[in-house]
């Protein structure tokens, strides 16, 4: 047999270059034929499958949560295929906030639905703009997609005039993009007349009471024995520093009282703020045997002088950063 068809080949071979030519072309349209044959076979029977399912209607799952989305789909028999995520005010985070094909449209069972899913209102990040004059502070409430509601102005012992005092919402929060912030501009030193609180926070009891008896005003003192500052240091205080008090008004402070344990130590932390425009955000961070603790967290003026007493156990790392910045870090003994 296989002599049979090695003679055939040789035959085949033979035979003149058009006939040979020409066999080859009927061969090619005889497998194109039957390729086409399957291909419309194969169509036929998935065609015939598919309008053998039933037509259902589209649920509406727009405002749903993801979850109730595919069973609403499932009870159909439809599948749920995420498009995309955009955000949007009034729908909330993880809900199909739009659909395709849309509710109420007739498929056939099977038949995948695209959605995008909400992520809910846009944030923004709060800028830190104390220090800041008006024009550099409106710049940066911009940029961070907040709007400047109203500007006041008040007298201010620690930011010279021009400068952003305070702002109604907090620095390096996440808050809803387009919403409003108040400022409050320094004029200055105040006159004799007006009597602002200094900011005793980190300072001795007794600077407190001081001044308290200089203004008539009354000094309540609370005590925490539980703070992480030395004891007799004063770690709150209401109101705030800046803020505008009158003979017989209460400042009440609140001073630490806590216990020296074991080995206890006391570093002093001394830093000199660089020269330049603005103030800064100082952000002072302990870590000891006993964990990681905020011993700072205030504006400073550019030029100040920082002087802080920070107890710590053992073998203790000090990290001073400003505006978020790392610009130092010291291991103490």
């Amino acid at each position: 047999m296989s002599a049979q068809k090695e003679q055939s080949f040789e035959d085949f071979f033979k035979r003149p270059l058009r006939t040979r030519r020409k066999a080859w072309i009927i061969a090619g349209v005889i497998a194109v034929f039957f390729l086409v044959l399957i291909f419309i076979s194969i169509d036929w029977v998935f065609g015939a499958l598919v309008h053998t399912r039933k037509e259902v209607q589209v649920p509406d799952i727009t405002q749903k949560p993801v979850t109730a989305a595919l069973n609403a789909l499932a009870a159909n028999n439809l599948a749920l295929k995420q498009a995309g995520v955009e955000f949007a005010k009034d729908v909330p985070s993880g809900s199909v906030l739009r659909q395709l094909p849309t509710a109420g449209s007739t498929v056939r069972e099977g038949r995948i639905i695209r959605v995008w899913i909400s992520q809910g209102d846009e944030m923004a990040f709060v800028p830190n703009v104390v220090g800041s004059d008006l024009r550099a502070a409106q710049l940066a409430v911009r940029q961070a997609g907040l709007l400047v509601n109203k500007v006041e102005n008040a007298y201010s012992l620690t930011h010279e005039k021009g400068l952003i005092v305070s702002q109604s919402l907090k620095a390096d929060s996440m808050v809803e993009k387009g919403q409003g912030i108040d400022l409050v501009i320094s004029n200055g030193q105040p006159p004799s007349s007006v009597v602002l609180v200094p900011n005793f926070k980190n300072k001795k009891l007794s600077e407190a009471t001081l001044w308290a008896s200089a203004q008539n005003i009354d000094l309540i003192i609370k005590e925490d024995p539980d703070s992480v500052f030395p004891n007799g240091t004063i770690a709150a205080q209401n109101p705030e520093g800046d803020s505008q008090m009158t003979p017989g008004s209460n400042l009440e402070v609140t001073v630490s009282r806590r216990q020296v344990e074991g080995d206890e130590k006391v570093y002093h932390l001394h830093y000199e703020m660089p020269q330049g425009k603005n103030a800064s955000r100082v952000r002072v961070l302990l870590i000891d045997e006993l964990g990681e603790r905020e011993m700072m967290n205030d504006m400073q003026q550019p030029g100040s002088k920082i002087d802080v007493e920070i107890p710590y156990s053992g073998k203790a790392t000090v990290r001073i950063s400003v505006d978020g910045v790392l610009v130092r870090e010291r291991e103490v003994l």
